[in-house]
């Protein structure tokens, strides 16, 4: 997506998921986060540099994640989106969870810029997320 008009805050979030979550590639956090990027998932905040180290350290498991869309909870303007995932974790060593994400982004030269969550299950409390901090 180079041309600002073909910008879209739905698809940029789906590519994300796919190219950056999916196949664990935190080298991609840079090309889809902007440096000044804010997270409160659940009544905790992390700024970029938390974000990123947290996803490196779970990336570098065993991890193995899946995400799946409602589709008819969507709401995106040009510089906002509001979406429902599910994203399910699975380690080797422990059952699969999955969990319900309610989010609200925000962009800024088409990057992630904020997101406020939610999540259920908390995700900070899965085993998985353990050494994630």
């Amino acid at each position: 997506m180079t041309a600002a008009s073909s910008f879209s805050t739905k698809q940029l979030l789906q590519e994300m998921f796919s190219e950056m979550v999916i196949k664990k590639d935190a080298s991609l956090i840079s090309h889809y986060y902007h440096p000044d990027f804010l997270l409160e998932t659940n009544g905790q905040k992390q700024d970029y540099t938390a974000f990123a180290e947290g996803h490196r350290k779970v990336y570098a498991t065993d991890i193995v994640y899946e995400v799946r869309y409602d589709d008819d909870a969507w709401v995106e303007t040009v510089d906002r989106i509001a979406a429902r995932v599910w994203i399910k974790t699975e380690r080797s060593n422990e059952p699969a969870v999955e969990f319900e994400v309610v989010l609200i982004a925000t962009y800024l030269d088409q990057k992630i810029h904020r997101v406020w969550e939610l999540t259920w299950p908390d995700w900070s409390q899965a085993k998985a997320f353990e050494n994630y901090a």
